[in-house]
């Protein structure tokens, strides 16, 4: 089973990147023996990048030895058009997308969309999260997509039984895209996970044991909370992404930290 962690990425109290905890986190994973590395891919990272950031993070991760995937959500379709054009001039030919934030798009549209994005010649993973794009796909529509080849690997966050089965019976290779639904484990090509960065050699085994703990205390493996935990064991220092606040500083909010401790007992 392929196993993707969703990196985090590190940041120094200015709000700039930690280029050297960065180098430290992939070599990390690199003799963690994590087979692929995804980038962007928690909740907030994406949002809050500039361009320039994106470039120099292309730039950046070159010299490694190990395969990257890119996670690339915008609001500005133009500005997705131009990433996957730059990752395409640079060999990253797999990428994680989803549907972009624009009001109301009817299934006609998310076809065009997909069929514009197949010209690029990149392998997609389609991450199909209608609880964050505010949209689901109708089956037609997929299986029009499907059809066409648009994408041949899905992240589905609705993992069950039912829905696995409709992609699996489509030889789609579905990624889990919830940590705490894990218990169909078999059904999976791979996990996508923020969750493998505390944990990435005992993921899978920690992930088969602890799954009903996970699902009787509807625990919601939040990207906010696995990056609080990073900091605590200096795997990261300083400052993570948030969605709602950008780049923010642990020790800076005590609010924050109050209601981490309190989740944590």
């Amino acid at each position: 089973m392929l196993n993707v962690v969703a990196l985090i990425t590190p940041y120094k109290k200015n709000g700039k990147i930690n280029w050297l905890n960065l180098n430290f986190l992939i070599n990390f994973h690199i003799f963690n023996k994590t087979n692929i590395i995804l980038l962007l891919g928690t909740t907030g990272e994406s949002h809050n990048f500039f361009f320039i950031e994106f470039l120099n993070l292309l730039l950046f991760i070159k010299k490694y030895k190990i395969k990257f995937i890119f996670n690339i959500f915008d609001i500005n379709i133009k500005l997705i058009f131009y990433k996957l054009f730059l990752l395409k001039k640079n060999n990253f030919l797999l990428v994680l997308i989803s549907l972009p934030k624009f009001i109301l798009p009817n299934n006609i549209s998310i076809y065009k969309y997909f069929k514009i994005l197949n010209k690029f010649g990149l392998k997609l993973i389609f991450y199909n999260i209608p609880k964050r794009t505010s949209k689901k796909i109708s089956q037609f529509t997929f299986n029009k997509i499907i059809k066409k080849k648009f994408f041949v690997y899905i992240k589905n966050s609705i993992n069950n039984i039912k829905n696995n089965l409709i992609f699996k019976k489509k030889k789609i290779l579905i990624f889990s895209g919830e940590d705490k639904n894990l218990f169909f484990i078999n059904f999976y090509f791979g996990t996508i996970s923020v969750y493998n960065n505390l944990l990435p050699k005992t993921f899978l085994y920690l992930n088969k044991k602890n799954i009903f703990f996970i699902k009787k205390n509807n625990f919601d493996i939040n990207p906010v909370l696995i990056k609080f935990f990073l900091f605590k064991n200096y795997l990261i220092i300083g400052s993570f992404n948030s969605l709602l606040f950008g780049v923010m500083v642990f020790y800076f909010i005590p609010k924050v930290r109050l209601e981490l401790t309190r989740l944590l007992n």
